[in-house]
């Protein structure tokens, strides 16, 4: 096959999809030839800060910088706890505003369709739109309402879209799988009620669910929680290692296929 296509498809995780930074940082450097990013909640925004062209070296000093007060900001709507427009005004600015259209690299990400449960895929129109619907958790953030569609969460139908690299074009698919947090052992308030239920529903959900990919790259972030960014280094470093394990097997894979 001449010059296969490689898509990575970046999964959902919270601050624990921080590593999808850290592979992405290495595959970069090693001359992978990426050119699909797909991914959910978490690894949309890796994969769309990407595709947008973002500086991955200068994404991962500043997201050490980052705590949850620069992130959010709590609402009395009805729909949620937390407006998501810090998070929004940060996708629009490191994306420079882009639009899927005229991204360099194809990129999707995906998000769920409250109303109905379904997988929707977001491909057209503001790249800070998509993601910012693929992240919002329901009960925490607002959702984001977008053509008729009430969207939360992706990682609710599909945590890690490598059949969605596949059918954007993709032959050769490097999928990354950032794994289950331990649950808490003390619940405090209502996000924690929330996050730890939807948390147990995903795991029940995910196990029937095969990821479709040529390679899985598993970072061990062993106790690192939903919500630990004061850990962005550690876990960021942790994708870096996994994706330098990874690397004999994914260049074998692209010298078989060329």
């Amino acid at each position: 096959m001449p010059d296969p296509k490689v898509g990575v498809a970046l999964g959902s995780g919270a601050a624990r999809g921080l590593a999808n930074l850290g592979v992405l940082q290495v595959l970069v450097e090693e001359g992978i030839p990426i050119e699909i990013a797909c991914g959910t909640s978490a690894g949309a925004v890796v994969a769309g800060l990407f595709a947008a062209g973002s500086d991955l070296k200068l994404l991962g000093r500043m997201v050490q910088e980052l705590d949850w007060n620069d992130l959010t900001s709590w609402t009395l709507r009805s729909r949620g706890l937390i407006v998501p427009d810090k998070i929004h005004n940060m996708l629009r600015l490191l994306t420079r505003d882009r639009r899927f259209e005229d991204l360099p690299i194809k990129a999707a990400v995906v998000a769920t369709d409250l109303l109905t449960g379904e997988e929707v895929v977001l491909d057209r129109g503001s790249v800070a739109d998509a993601v910012t619907a693929s992240l919002s958790i329901p009960g925490v953030f607002v959702p984001v309402e977008k053509e008729g569609r009430l969207l939360v969460d992706g990682g609710l139908v599909n945590r890690v879209p490598g059949d969605l690299c596949r059918r954007l074009g993709a032959d050769v698919v490097i999928a990354v799988d950032v794994g289950w947090a331990p649950l808490r052992s003390r619940v405090r308030h209502l996000p924690d009620v929330i996050i730890q239920t939807i948390d147990i529903l995903s795991r029940q959900a995910a196990a029937s669910r095969w990821v479709d990919c040529d390679i899985l790259i598993e970072p061990e972030l062993g106790n690192v929680r939903l919500t630990q960014l004061n850990r962005a280094a550690e876990i960021v470093e942790k994708g870096r290692q996994a994706a330098q394990k990874a690397l004999p097997e994914i260049e074998a894979l692209l010298a078989e296929t060329a």
